[in-house]
């Protein structure tokens, strides 16, 4: 049987059909290269690269020897791996692993548990909401301590404990909570009777230096002490050897904040038991700090809150001083009047006046009532009172004053007297009589002579003796002169260095203005003060009256 030779036209298409297998081969071979990973375990790809490089073999050989049965053998094994790669894909995608599509198992149940709460945690929220509880309504530390007392007790194990609060000022430290049973670490009064409900009633109220006891001593330094037997230690003392004063374990912890002691917690355990361990001392010190705090946080809201209370008095105040000044002052033919008044906040102690209870007399008043707030204005509100019923009689000066002097002495605290300064002018014969209870001295301006004349006198306050005596100054007055009273404020004025603004200031201005009217003489020196001033800040009210004499 004869051979069939290919013919000419064949040769052609094997031609392209190998360049086209060929490139078939490169790209095969280039994504494997590009991802091995992925093509070095699928068999359809090794396969399909075996079969592609047949069919190259095949087109090269039977271009080179154009025979049909080189052909057709080369198709016939190209056709056995296109199969096998038929059935090795169809077996590879049933034997994919079920573990792929299945959920991942689940954690063992320990891994799954969430990690338990130290109960630290809970006791430091706990002490967060008594802080709320003690700061709604009425703020009640007392209660937040009895908080803090029994907690301390009940975590570390305690049979007894007590609660001090630190007194910065006296430097000492007062218990406020009691609770359980507390053989007293400390020696008792000689005279107090060993009997349980005295001896407790005495650690309520008990108070210590600091330095003084253990628990002074940790007030002292913010440092805990833990003691195993109180027995054996030296500072510990025994009272007695009655049971309920025989010395346990005990355990003093400071309840800091920001490394200052607010106040110390007492624990003690009774004898016969296990004494306290470290890991009490670190819990009961651990609460220390959360109690610190909690005590802190009731302290800043109480200032705030009397920081309040306090604004609102002195605007209540400030009210009040501005209705008892008055409204204008009066411009007379036989003098005129210049005033000017300059309050500094939460204050409110000067008080001034003119007076026209009698048709001959002109009463001229200036005040400085110690203290602030309400209880300033209401001596104030007295005073004006008074003034304004007394003056309506033919008494002298000093007679008035004693009058205003005996109505307001023992109505007052002593932290409110009053220094006061009272004029009474007659137009008619130019007198003028002039009394102080402890005021700054009157300036008079004598045109004149061109010269400013100082007097003053040595007398108590209003309010502070029912006994002081308060004598007349007469002097006559002319045209041109100028009588000036002002309070401790105005010349005590401080400038940024520290300077005081002075008498020896005051009278130079009036010397040098003193051709202006009251009024505009007024103006002059509150500007001269300002001048000075600048912007260092006031720290008390000042207050400045002008009478200027007409004819």
């Amino acid at each position: 049987m004869q051979t069939a030779v290919l013919d000419i036209f064949v040769i052609l298409p094997l031609v392209g059909s190998f360049i086209l297998q060929s490139i078939a081969v490169f790209l095969l071979i280039r994504l494997y290269k590009e991802s091995p990973e992925k093509f070095r375990s699928s068999v359809l790809f090794k396969i399909t690269i075996a079969g592609t490089g047949v069919l190259v073999a095949g087109s090269l050989v039977s271009i080179v020897v154009p025979v049909l049965t080189v052909l057709a053998l080369f198709l016939f094994f190209a056709s056995i791996l296109l199969l096998t790669g038929i059935i090795a894909a169809a077996r590879e995608k049933e034997t994919v692993p079920v573990a792929e599509t299945e959920t991942p198992e689940e954690p063992p149940a320990a891994q799954s548990e969430e990690p338990k709460e130290d109960p630290l945690v809970a006791i430091g929220q706990s002490f967060l909401e008594h802080v709320t509880e003690a700061l709604t309504g009425e703020i009640n530390l007392v209660r937040l301590l009895d908080f803090i007392n029994q907690t301390m007790i009940e975590k570390t194990g305690a049979d007894g404990g007590v609660v001090f609060i630190a007194d910065d000022f006296d430097d000492i430290i007062a218990a406020k909570s009691y609770s359980g049973q507390f053989p007293p670490p400390y020696k008792l009064p000689q005279d107090l009777p060993h009997k349980p409900v005295r001896v407790e009633t005495n650690f309520r109220y008990v108070q210590f230096a600091l330095g003084e006891t253990i628990f002074g001593e940790v007030a002292a330094n913010g440092k805990p002490i833990l003691i195993e037997d109180g027995t054996k230690d030296s500072r510990i003392f025994a009272n007695g050897p009655e049971e309920f004063l025989v010395p346990g374990s005990y355990i003093a912890v400071p309840l800091i904040v920001k490394d200052r002691v607010v106040g110390v917690s007492g624990l003690a355990r009774l004898p016969g038991k296990p004494a306290f361990t470290s890991d009490e001392l670190r819990t009961a010190v651990i609460l220390g700090h959360y109690s610190g705090a909690a005590i802190n946080n009731v302290y800043c809201v109480q200032e705030v809150l009397e920081r309040a209370d306090l604004e609102r008095e002195a605007g209540i105040a400030s009210q009040i001083q501005k209705t008892l000044h008055p409204k204008r002052l009066p411009d007379l033919p036989e003098v005129g009047f210049g005033s000017f008044f300059n309050a500094t906040k939460g204050v409110c102690g000067d008080y001034y006046d003119v007076i026209l209870a009698r048709r001959d007399r002109i009463a001229l008043v200036i005040a400085d009532v110690a203290g602030k707030g309400i209880q300033s204005s209401m001596v104030m509100m007295m005073l004006r009172s008074i003034l304004h019923l007394v003056t309506n009689t033919t008494k002298s000066a000093g007679t008035i004053l004693d009058w205003v002097n005996k109505g307001i002495t023992g109505k007052i605290d002593m932290d409110h007297y009053a220094t006061l300064s009272y004029l009474s002018y007659s137009p008619q014969d130019h007198s003028l009589e002039y009394a102080s209870a402890g005021h700054q001295p009157m300036l008079i301006w004598r045109a004149a002579q061109g010269e400013l004349e100082t007097i003053q006198q040595k007398t108590d306050p209003i309010g502070v003796e029912r006994s002081s005596v308060y004598s007349d100054f007469k002097l006559t007055v002319e045209k041109g002169d100028i009588i000036i009273l002002f309070t401790d404020g105005l010349i005590e004025s401080l400038n940024k260095e520290g300077r005081q603004y002075g008498t020896e200031s005051l009278s130079q201005v009036i010397s040098e203005n003193n051709s202006l009217t009251a009024k505009e003489l007024a103006t002059e020196i509150k500007h001269n003060i300002q001048a000075f001033i600048g912007s260092a800040s006031l720290h008390d009210d000042q207050t400045l009256v002008i009478m200027k004499i007409k004819n």
